[in-house]
């Protein structure tokens, strides 16, 4: 199997002129060389630069099968620059058979037969862009054909001689039902929330949650959130030197998921618990290891550095909240596998429509709440359209409502719902360590 590795980019790309894009590409290593992959990196850049998470996936969905056809017989000695050229709607088939037998072989819940079909999804964009760029091709979109049908007795035929097992669907429902009941996905809830704070090696990454908690941003802008804004932001600064009109006060987001502005509101509770919890205790001694580190001062648009005096990115943020949750999943065995610091993004609209609706959620028509109140989440969420999410909301937080109620599962509550008072739970002598790895 060929060595394929991806990474991250960031330039100025002579499209955009001055603006600054960010993707990842692949590269082929054979014969003590490393080749770039020009198709999926074009791709990667055209269809992903406005967002990391997307442009990860994708490439990681273009190695997986671009690895599996290195396999493949027709391709041994051919180059791996014509491989988009050679492969066709039965290697897209076989990927998603080879990744089921390899799947049923371990008896391993992941990947789904629902995450293999999808990712089969998404690598067809990459093949129908291919195609709207009129570079040859032999996978054909608008053929079924690339499909796999993981019920039909020929594919099970076709497993069981892959995988040399005896193999049947309800194998495959089985580990399947498996994986939902892994996977079920509700709002993440307090017991969660507490333990996952707990967990965290870093208290930068602590913070950084329950600030998303409190705004919804996501990682690639709540990175950036500075320690003194600019332009319309010249308000932010450490909450104490703050100039109080309300309790609430606006942040604008640049330069966000597609390259949009946008204005959010901010609770300014969450501002002086962001100062309590990080600034205060740990900004200036990281702020100093900064500038050992790069021999420059810290510039005042970076809040965020973790205990190496490092400025935390989105994939550091992943990295670590992935590493809290192992650490939680081994400590309670109830911490559900699917949680992950994007469940701050579905907390904060859920909240916000309990606070707003409390038992008007459960009398009131789905589209009398929407005309209400969607467009302000849709400002702080950064959507355009969000009308099926949106009600996916109203759904989530009529259940939450109802287990206020005592009906059923719990509620996250707290003064005001505030993000910050977890942490105000959660603090303790002793509980974060400087010596604690990042």
């Amino acid at each position: 199997m060929i060595t394929i590795n991806r990474k991250l980019i960031t330039y100025i790309s002579s499209e955009t002129r001055t603006q600054k894009v960010s993707h990842y590409i692949l590269t082929a290593e054979f014969e003590g060389k490393s080749v770039l992959l020009s198709h999926p990196n074009l791709f990667l850049y055209k269809k992903t630069r406005s967002s990391q998470h997307t442009s990860a996936r994708y490439a990681g969905i273009l190695v997986n099968f671009y690895k599996f056809l290195s396999t493949q017989e027709k391709m041994i000695g051919q180059d791996i620059s014509t491989y988009h050229v050679l492969a066709d709607n039965r290697d897209v088939m076989r990927w998603q058979a080879d990744r089921q037998s390899q799947r049923l072989a371990l008896q391993s819940a992941k990947p789904s037969t629902e995450s293999i079909i999808d990712e089969a999804h998404l690598l067809m964009v990459f093949f129908e862009w291919l195609s709207s760029e009129k570079f040859p091709t032999n996978v054909n979109v608008a053929l079924k054909t690339w499909k796999a049908n993981f019920r039909s007795r020929r594919m099970l035929n076709y497993l069981q001689s892959q995988s040399k097992v005896r193999i049947d669907a309800s194998n495959i429902y089985v580990l399947d039902r498996r994986n939902r009941q892994r996977k079920f996905d509700f709002l993440i809830s307090d017991f969660e929330i507490k333990a996952l704070l707990e967990t965290y090696v870093d208290p930068v990454y602590s913070v950084l949650f329950t600030f998303a908690l409190g705004t919804a941003m996501r990682p690639m802008d709540i990175v950036r959130f500075p320690y003194l804004g600019n332009a319309e932001n010249t308000h932010i600064m450490p909450y104490s030197e703050m100039t109080k009109r309300g309790a609430t006060t606006t942040y604008k987001v640049y330069d966000s998921k597609g390259h949009k502005d946008r204005t959010i509101v901010i609770h300014m509770e969450e501002l002086r618990a962001l100062q309590e919890n990080y600034i205060t205790p740990y900004y200036a001694a990281r702020k100093k290891l900064y500038k050992e580190r790069t021999g420059q001062e810290c510039p005042p648009d970076i809040l965020f550095l973790n205990k190496n005096g490092a400025p935390v990115t989105p994939d550091m943020i992943s990295a670590r909240t992935n590493r809290a949750k192992v650490k939680a999943m081994e400590k309670w065995p109830e911490f559900r596998p699917h949680i992950d610091f994007y469940q701050t993004r579905h907390w904060w609209p859920t909240q916000y429509l309990l606070a707003t609706y409390g038992d008007l959620l459960l009398t009131e028509s789905t589209d009398a709440l929407v005309a209400a109140v969607s467009q302000v989440i849709i400002n702080q969420l950064g959507h355009e359209d969000i009308l099926t999410t949106y009600r996916h909301y109203i759904d989530m937080a009529r259940l939450m409502w109802r287990a206020h109620k005592g009906l059923a599962m719990d509620l996250v509550s707290g003064e005001g719902c505030l993000a910050m008072n977890f942490t105000k739970l959660l603090k303790r002598p002793g509980m974060y360590d400087e010596d604690d790895a990042a």
